[in-house]
Parts: structure tokens; C-alpha cells; sequence
């Protein structure tokens, strides 16, 4: 795993997307996709931003 520096507005902006995705995610699952796997893997990314300095 490499770590890399991003700024503030690089951050939100990661944010930003990954909330739209899962968000999209959810929306699939509700129509029956099978996307538990990669929505599991979006939240825990997401959660994994919010500890970034």
C-alpha cells in the first residue's frame, strides 16, 4: 500500500465521487443487482477518507 498526499479540495472531491457511487450502488441494490461486495468496499473507503489529514 503506497500513501499519498492530496489537498484539501483533492480530498472533497474523492469524497464527493465515492459518495455519488455508493449512493448509485444503493439505487442498484434496490432494484435487485447483486453489488453488496463493491458497496461494502465503497463505504469502507469512504470511512478510510474521512481519517485522512
Amino acid at each position: 500500500m503506497k500513501t499519498i498526499q492530496v489537498t484539501e479540495t483533492e480530498l472533497a472531491t474523492l469524497k464527493a465521487v465515492l459518495y455519488a457511487q455508493i449512493q448509485q450502488m444503493k439505487r442498484e441494490k434496490a432494484n435487485g443487482a447483486n453489488v453488496d461486495d463493491l458497496l461494502e468496499q465503497y463505504q469502507q473507503a469512504f470511512e478510510a477518507l474521512n481519517f485522512a489529514k
